[in-house]
């Protein structure tokens, strides 16, 4: 088992871009444990970067870092944020309208990429992220914030946003509105929240620059002596940029009926996975009893990626990243109890993140 000493962490908020599936939370924790464990001398290679958080901790910690990840507009993204600043970051925030009109564009541009990222419902892109109802109210009052008080993080300490919410300026409400629910709705500003969360990585600007690559982890198979950190798509989950062809899969009747009937006496928000389908209801007011499924049969080989994990770890240090890992030559050698997945199979998820090594490595 690896150890931590957690009194040693670094101080300050983790960094890294709000994207799907990052280890941003724990990556403060997951750096530690390599600096303790292995020292600080061996190169690191963060090889599904996403977001960059475990790249980013690595240069904070003044380590040698490389980037990689196959989707090219995540590392591109990463790049462009860190070479820009704060009045460049104030454009990103955009209404319900711009968004969907960004997103039916055929060729879109890096700024395209991250006003889509921030300004999507769970960072996916595919949805805004407030629904129509309370949209353009969430929207106008956090663009009114930045250019009255220009705060990100503070913003419930502004004069406006205590106005706005004390309901005493109705003006800002739409008659239709209910207004307890409203002003319920404004208890957090979302967008100005991922606002700052990318400027953070304003920080990295004062570290040596992070050159990131797009090649597959089959690519990095003549590295030695070094340490990779692999964050690799779950098992029996997708990941965009390891997408191959497969055959439509079809959700029979009486199954899409049993998984409707089961999320409506769930909380609201709920997934439920069954068949490496991922089931839920619609989150907005006028599609809430509304089902909707996806499909997420991988067409990523994890057992290939285990293959390879395996024979490269004879002459490396390599730690993976999941909740579980169905090949036994692997054990868990770290638990974070208080990170958890997302996806739900109709319970309370009790799938902790973990860090995986080769048995007796």
């Amino acid at each position: 088992m690896l150890s931590l000493d957690e009194k040693k962490i670094r101080k300050g908020k983790p960094i890294g871009l709000p994207y799907q599936g990052s280890k941003k939370k724990i990556s403060k924790k997951i750096i530690e444990i390599i600096k303790q464990n292995f020292g600080t001398d061996k190169p690191i290679y963060d090889i599904f970067g996403g977001g960059g958080a475990i790249t980013a901790e690595c240069a904070l910690n003044s380590l040698e870092v490389h980037y990689n990840d196959l989707d090219k507009d995540i590392t591109n993204a990463f790049e462009w944020v860190i070479s820009q600043d704060r009045e460049w970051i104030k454009t990103l925030i955009i209404s319900r309208d711009e968004f969907f009109e960004i997103k039916d564009k055929e060729n879109k541009t890096t700024d395209d990429f991250l006003k889509l990222l921030i300004n999507s419902f769970g960072n996916k892109k595919a949805n805004y992220m407030y629904n129509k109802e309370i949209s353009d109210l969430k929207y106008n009052l956090a663009k009114e914030i930045i250019e009255k008080h220009d705060v990100f993080s503070g913003y419930r300490q502004t004069e406006t946003y205590k106005k706005v919410t004390s309901g005493l300026d109705w003006n800002w409400f739409n008659a239709k509105l209910e207004k307890n629910k409203t002003l319920g709705q404004l208890k957090h500003l979302q967008q100005l929240e991922r606002l700052q969360q990318l400027q953070q990585l304003e920080r990295l600007q004062k570290v040596n620059k992070i050159k990131a690559t797009n090649k597959s982890y089959h690519d990095f198979s003549e590295v030695s002596g070094a340490i990779l950190y692999l964050d690799p798509p779950y098992e029996g989950t997708t990941h965009d940029g390891y997408k191959g062809k497969k055959q439509k899969r079809i959700v029979k009747p009486e199954v899409y009926k049993e998984m409707r009937d089961k999320l409506l006496k769930l909380e609201k928000g709920t997934k439920i996975e069954h068949d490496s389908f991922i089931f839920s209801l619609g989150v907005d007011d006028n599609n809430k009893n509304r089902m909707y499924y996806k499909d997420v049969s991988s067409p990523f080989d994890s057992q290939e990626f285990y293959d390879w994990a395996f024979e490269i770890a004879k002459t490396n240090i390599v730690i993976i990243s999941s909740h579980s890992i169905s090949d036994e030559r692997f054990e868990a050698v770290y638990s974070f109890d208080k990170a958890r997945s997302t996806i739900q199979g109709g319970t309370r998820n009790d799938k902790c993140e973990k860090l995986f090594m080769v048995k007796n490595s």
